[in-house]
């Protein structure tokens, strides 16, 4: 009788702990579908704010629905405040234009006639010339300046757009070199571009903008005898575009900060350059479901990658369902 007595209470005792777990997972379960609909209202119309009775909602949801909603608020705010500045990016350029055009247009009549005559004989002294080449560099700088700010105002607001399809490699390439070949070969640096029958999925034009800045960069500050290589490898999901120089490098401690606008390290402040190109770069490359990497070692080089999706991985649904991939971690999504 003892032991019918001990088996009764076992079984009440189970059958009891099997009420209660049914009665809170039932809580538990509807408190999530809760929190699950509010989301969905925040994607979709945005989240009341007025107070919610604790009668009626647990402490949990409240808080998390003032949490998101705060959430929303903050993203709005940033929003106009990032208009409101690009608004003023884009009148600024749009009214500096036409007098940095003048501005160019006279420094260079001015170091015509500074350094020659009308029979193209040398008549004024040396230092007359160097300031007038200083007038016209940083006119140059000026003007390079607000033209970069045109383009950021202009893709950050969506007046620009990249229009990405499938392309070789090659030719993009081709384009690269053909703008910066010759610079490079009057600072004696070898820059060289592997042959490549790769295709990936890219929008020609502003890839190469970007791509552009890279090596641009490589060149810049790489010193005279040194090597710029561009070279392309083929992932399940990505092309990887590596633009490897011999130069300065980077120190690791700025490898966060050199993506930002108008941010230049302390070891290239007598270098020419405002701090766009990295920028503009990875805005260019993130809005074609890509990103970029660096690696870089002080005093060795650095290798910039650029990762563009493949042809076929381009086209496909998984990179229009996939809101940002700058976060994806290579290992993570790629396969030699």
């Amino acid at each position: 009788m003892m032991g019918s007595a001990v088996l009764a209470g076992i079984v009440s005792f189970a059958a009891a702990g099997l009420i209660w777990y049914a009665y809170f997972y039932r809580k538990e379960k509807k408190l999530l579908q809760r929190l699950y609909d509010i989301i969905e209202q925040a994607e979709q119309t945005g989240v009341s704010a007025e107070k919610v009775s604790e009668e009626k909602i647990s402490m949990i949801e409240d808080k998390f629905r003032r949490f998101v909603n705060n959430s929303l608020l903050e993203n709005e705010k940033n929003r106009q405040q990032k208009q409101v500045i690009q608004g003023l990016i884009s009148d600024i350029a749009h009214q500096t234009l036409t007098p940095i055009a003048n501005l160019k247009l006279y420094a260079e009549l001015l170091r015509e006639a500074v350094c020659c005559g009308t029979e193209g004989e040398e008549r004024i002294n040396p230092e007359w010339s160097e300031l007038t080449a200083t007038l016209c560099g940083q006119t140059e700088k000026l003007d390079f300046l607000i033209q970069s700010l045109v383009k950021l105002s202009r893709m950050e607001t969506g007046l620009i757009g990249v229009h990405p399809q499938t392309a070789d490699i090659q030719t993009l390439f081709d384009a690269v070199h053909c703008e910066y070949g010759k610079r490079a070969a009057e600072k004696g640096i070898e820059l060289t571009f592997e042959d490549s029958s790769l295709k990936a999925f890219f929008d020609l034009k502003w890839t190469g903008e970007a791509l552009g800045n890279l090596v641009d960069n490589a060149v810049k500050y790489t010193q005279a005898g040194g090597k710029v290589c561009v070279s392309a490898r083929a992932y399940t999901f990505f092309v990887r575009i590596d633009v490897a120089d011999n130069g300065i490098g980077i120190a690791p401690q700025e490898f966060h900060r050199i993506f930002t606008r108008f941010y230049r390290g302390l070891s290239v402040d007598d270098q020419p350059g405002v701090g766009i190109g990295l920028y503009l770069a990875r805005e260019i490359v993130r809005a074609q479901r890509g990103y970029i990497k660096v690696a870089s070692k002080e005093g060795e080089g650095t290798v910039f990658s650029v990762f563009l999706p493949c042809a076929d991985a381009g086209e496909s649904s998984y990179f229009s369902t996939v809101p940002n991939l700058a976060i994806v971690e290579e290992s993570d999504i790629m396969k030699t």
